[in-house]
């Protein structure tokens, strides 16, 4: 990822004294994901999904916003923070609206090109 290991200690200091570890967490965990293409897909079809209950709050607002934190590389965060600033928003406060992936649904959002479940004997593998 970005051609380094990931280090957000910029985003620990930016997120302040005061920072949630699930907002760490979630910044984290949601970078790793965005990382790969068909993840990426994945959790976009699950947030955008009628089932998710944050669904029209995030394509209202938030999506693209979302999308550029995920997107930025964790070594230049507080540039990132600075450009937020700009437009009335922070990191700490874009990372409060990852949305976070919830429901029994999210198994439906794999692609429909994965292979099928088979089911051997009487036991069914999936």
């Amino acid at each position: 990822m970005f051609g380094m290991k990931p280090d957000h200690q910029q985003a620990v200091e930016i997120l302040g004294p005061y920072a949630m570890p699930h907002d760490l967490a979630r910044l984290y965990c949601g970078r790793l994901l965005w990382w790969k293409e068909r993840t990426r897909e994945r959790l976009l079809r699950h947030w955008t999904d009628e089932r998710h209950p944050y669904r029209d709050w995030f394509l209202e607002k938030w999506r693209p916003v979302v999308e550029e934190v995920l997107e930025a590389d964790p070594a230049h965060d507080f540039e990132l923070d600075a450009r937020l600033k700009a437009r009335g928003l922070s990191l700490r406060v874009v990372v409060r609206e990852i949305p976070p992936v919830i429901g029994n649904f999210f198994g439906e959002s794999k692609f429909s090109e994965e292979p099928a479940t088979a089911d051997v004997g009487s036991g069914g593998i999936s």
